[in-house]
């Protein structure tokens, strides 16, 4: 938060100047807080705390006086004074009537002589909230934490800080929807700090709401905005993928690839995404690649060798369709699926290697050995699913 630099001493000597029917109260708490201001400028509230005492007992009276019960002035000083005191006492009975005394001065002044110090009650008022919201979070009460942030909004309207703290603090109360209209208020400051981060973070909150549609539409607005960024980038691929958007995404996963060719997440995805577009050799390339980025990436494993074996399977499945060939045709071609599979052995053993225990794993193996007629590796895999079932 990017604070003002008080002007209430010049403005409180001016007005005292120009001041016709003052009463003594109201000179009283203006001179009081002037000093008190002057000591927290220089670092020593405290010491002028004796001031803010007195400026509070004679702003009191003032604003009860029938000469000054109806000036825009008195109430500034009034919501000056409970400000400052809220501010250093923590005192919510004074950050209360201090909000007051705003809405009783602004309706007062019509000429806006006081809009300054206003101004500067509000910067008073919203670092208050922010201090609580702050104290809420630390004890992980993440409801008042966002009630304060939000209510410190009010006196600092737009202040991006005061916005993203808010969001943070919905979300960490499962509160996703005023954490994505916090996060929404933020897209149009690309200068904020963390603005990549509600970007890439906005998708994800709409899929915690089941709104994909929105996660779409904010996914595509983050990689957009952040072309070079994996993690934008990444999460549009994985949210299209999810939304069965294979086709649409393959020429941004490649686009992506040619960023950040050793990432093997990126051909693994392009597997998938080839996959569910029935472009089976070009999935099977890319599953091979993310095994040949890092060999013991056991789902780039297990599709790839799923990817090779549903292959044959449809080409067997045509084969036994197929009543017009010989005996001797459907023999010569099942060996050749026979040899076609055996491209898959090397992933099923690896995913296997790599866990042990995992039954699927351990079936596919089988079934491949079923295939391949081999009686023994498929009771040898037998034995150890039974043992695990």
């Amino acid at each position: 938060m990017n604070f003002k630099k008080a002007i209430v001493f010049s403005l409180l000597v001016a007005a005292g100047t120009t001041t016709f029917a003052q009463t003594s109260n109201l000179r009283k708490a203006k001179s009081s807080l002037q000093k008190f201001e002057e000591l927290k400028s220089a670092g020593s509230a405290a010491l002028g705390k004796s001031n803010l005492t007195a400026a509070k007992e004679a702003i009191d009276l003032a604003v009860a006086h029938e000469k000054t019960k109806d000036d825009p002035e008195a109430w500034t000083i009034y919501a000056l004074v409970n400000a400052n005191i809220a501010s250093m006492d923590n005192v919510p009975e004074a950050a209360t009537a201090a909000a007051e005394g705003v809405e009783k001065a602004k309706a007062l002044d019509t000429e806006k002589k006081n809009a300054e110090n206003i101004a500067v009650v509000g910067q008073v008022l919203g670092q208050y909230n922010f201090n609580q919201g702050v104290a809420s979070w630390e004890k992980q009460d993440f409801k008042s934490a966002y009630a304060q942030f939000d209510k410190a909004l009010t006196f600092l309207p737009g202040d991006t800080t005061l916005t993203y703290y808010g969001g943070l603090a919905a979300i960490q109360n499962q509160d996703y929807k005023n954490a994505v209209e916090k996060y929404k208020l933020l897209i149009p400051k690309k200068d904020f700090s963390a603005h990549k981060s509600v970007m890439v973070d906005l998708p994800k909150l709409y899929l915690s709401m089941k709104d994909t549609a929105s996660a779409l539409d904010y996914a595509a607005q983050a990689a957009q905005a952040y072309p070079n960024d994996n993690d934008a980038a990444v999460q549009n691929i994985e949210l299209n993928l999810i939304a069965g958007k294979e086709s649409k995404v393959i020429a941004d996963i490649e686009n992506q690839i040619a960023k950040d060719g050793n990432n093997k997440s990126l051909y693994y995805y392009l597997g998938i995404a080839h996959s569910a577009a029935n472009n089976n050799d070009k999935a099977i390339a890319a599953y091979k690649k993310a095994v040949e980025i890092d060999p013991n990436y056991n789902d780039a494993n297990k599709n790839a060798a799923a990817t090779i074996i549903n292959s044959v399977r449809d080409q067997l499945n045509a084969l036994n369709e197929n009543k017009t060939l010989s005996n001797n045709d459907y023999n010569k071609k099942v060996t050749e699926l026979k040899e076609k599979i055996k491209e898959a052995l090397p992933y099923l053993e690896k995913s296997v290697a790599l866990n042990p225990k995992d039954v699927d794993a351990l079936k596919s193996l089988k079934g491949y050995y079923d295939f391949q007629q081999d009686e023994a590796k498929s009771n040898e895999l037998k034995a150890k699913i039974d043992a695990l079932n």
